[in-house]
C-alpha cells in the first residue's frame, strides 16, 4: 500500500519520516513526550492524515465511504 499526502511543508515531510522510522509503540511515545506542545499537535495531526489515507486507500473507489470520510478531514 502507498500512502501519498499533498500539500505538506518540509517540517512535516521530516516528521513523518523521523515517525516512520520507529520500531515499536513505545519507540514512538518516548519520542512524542520529547516534543513542545506545538510539535506534539503537528504529530498528532499527521497521525490522523496517515490513518485518513490509509483507509481511502484500502476502500477504494467507494464514493460513499469516501463522502463520510471527508467530512472529517483536517
Amino acid at each position: 500500500m502507498t500512502i501519498h499526502i499533498d500539500n505538506l511543508t518540509q517540517t512535516q515531510v521530516n516528521m513523518l519520516d523521523h515517525m516512520w522510522s520507529l520500531d515499536t509503540e513505545q519507540d514512538y511515545l518516548d519520542w512524542y513526550e520529547t516534543l513542545d506542545a506545538g510539535d506534539q499537535h503537528c504529530a498528532d495531526v499527521l497521525q490522523r492524515l496517515v490513518i485518513l489515507e490509509s483507509v481511502e486507500e484500502i476502500l477504494g473507489n467507494h464514493a460513499e465511504a469516501r463522502a463520510v470520510l471527508q467530512r472529517f478531514r483536517l
